[in-house]
């Protein structure tokens, strides 16, 4: 069985979407709702160990990051893209959790 890793750039990134929950102008989440929308993100990054089978990256802004990605589908409006890479042992690192409001078309 794989292993999952998060980089650091991918840490920074649930820190940031915690942050950005927190003080949302629209309507910020209260901090119980914040944390566990970013468990449910990290809980999806977790859940590739047990993937067989993995989507390429397609749009121009995931290829920077990285070669694999799944989705994680928030809400109608929302979809955040997990992007990693599988090394040689089989081990997936995730390099970048972006979503479809900063994702550059193809």
């Amino acid at each position: 069985m794989s292993a999952v890793y998060i980089s650091p750039q991918a840490v920074d990134d649930l820190k940031n979407i915690f942050t950005a929950l927190i003080n949302w102008k629209k309507g910020s989440l209260e901090l119980d709702h914040a944390l566990k929308y970013v468990d449910d993100i990290e809980a999806r990054c977790l859940s590739l160990a047990n993937k067989t089978y993995h989507f390429r990256t397609t749009f121009t802004t995931h290829k920077l990051y990285g070669d694999k990605v799944v989705t994680y589908r928030r809400n109608r409006s929302t979809v955040w893209y997990i992007i990693y890479n599988i090394d040689t042992f089989q081990n997936i690192i995730i390099t970048k959790i972006i979503s479809n409001y900063l994702t550059v078309e193809k």
